[in-house]
């Protein structure tokens, strides 16, 4: 067996070690898993959701996997689907392969504000969305009452000033596993040179100079300490993000009334308290990158924008995703 085989083997053990903890008293335990640290935001409101549906007393058991504990994104959304674990959350482009409308959610530049990304996520377009999920990925997202505000803005965080385009299509960007990110930022799309990195190796990567900028939500910046190894931060809120939690569906609809009511209202209520805690700590977070020698800077959307309104069209024309969509996201802003 191969070094690299024997790695991937003791991961694979890992993960069925962690998934074949002995069970609880409760009558459902129910295995979350995330790929974000466990000291940020997000890990910390999705902590205080398991505790949440835990005070409710419906007999489940919400266990956290934090860290990519149980796989990347792609790997944790196939896991759902065929039954290896029972939730994940986190952006909604990691179900693109179910629904090719999904592909827009997070793509860069398309939606002019967060209101407008919000008012398509409860338009009757991402209401099909939810139904090709179920049908294709045999999970439901659960939290979408009450939408969890990721960021709750994104930014660029890089090595080198980014001041606009030119300086953009200069620039070795981390990005992750999807097709629908690697053709929005590379050659095709808004011209970077794009690299696939797990997050939690992107530390590494940037210090060791084999990717110069990372775009992420503002709230796992400072968890991640890109701080340490670059000196630039860019808003240009590029695209705006709710965070999805799923379920899988065979789960689903195996459970009580009362327990699909007790997981809903506890994702609403962690929802608040997600984006409380998000919106309280912009400032806290901006300050303590200043006071590490970062520059945080904005720039102006127009130019990316251009750029990106003619490859959607472009890209639906060639059947990305139906006919029509552009158009209907467009006649919500």
């Amino acid at each position: 067996m191969t070094l690299k085989c024997f790695s991937k083997a003791i991961c694979a053990a890992a993960i069925a070690a962690a998934l074949a903890t002995p069970a609880a008293a409760a009558d459902v335990v129910l295995r979350l898993g995330s790929i974000v640290a466990p000291a940020s935001v997000q890990a910390l409101a999705m902590d205080r959701f398991a505790e949440l549906v835990a005070e409710k007393d419906v007999g489940i058991e919400v266990r956290l996997f934090h860290n990519s504990q149980l796989g990347g994104g792609p790997e944790q959304v196939r896991n759902v689907q065929l039954g290896i674990q029972e939730m994940f959350m986190d952006g909604m482009v990691f179900w693109g392969d179910f629904s090719d409308d999904m592909r827009l959610a997070e793509t860069p530049f398309s939606f002019a504000s967060r209101e407008h990304f919000e008012a398509w996520v409860t338009s009757e377009t991402f209401d099909r969305i939810q139904e090709e999920i179920i049908a294709q990925g045999n999970q439901r997202l659960i939290n979408l009452e009450v939408p969890w505000r990721r960021g709750p803005f994104r930014v660029l965080v890089s090595t080198k000033p980014m001041t606009g385009l030119d300086d953009f299509r200069n620039l070795r960007v981390r990005t992750w596993q999807s097709e629908v990110i690697n053709r929005y930022y590379g050659p095709e799309g808004l011209g970077a040179t794009t690299i696939v990195l797990p997050l939690g190796d992107v530390y590494v990567g940037m210090r060791q100079g084999l990717v110069d900028a990372v775009t992420l939500p503002l709230d796992l910046v400072v968890p991640l300490k890109f701080g340490e190894v670059a000196s630039h931060v860019v808003i240009w809120n590029e695209f705006w993000q709710v965070l999805p939690m799923s379920i899988s569906e065979t789960v689903w609809a195996s459970l009580s009334d009362e327990q699909r009511n007790a997981l809903i209202e506890a994702a609403n209520e962690a929802g608040e308290f997600y984006n409380a805690s998000v919106s309280a700590s912009v400032e806290s977070w901006l300050a303590e990158l200043r006071a590490d020698g970062v520059e945080v800077t904005e720039i102006e959307r127009d130019e990316f924008v251009e750029v990106i309104e003619a490859r959607n069209r472009q890209w639906q024309a060639e059947g990305y995703w139906r006919a029509g969509l552009i158009d209907e996201v467009e006649a919500l802003k």
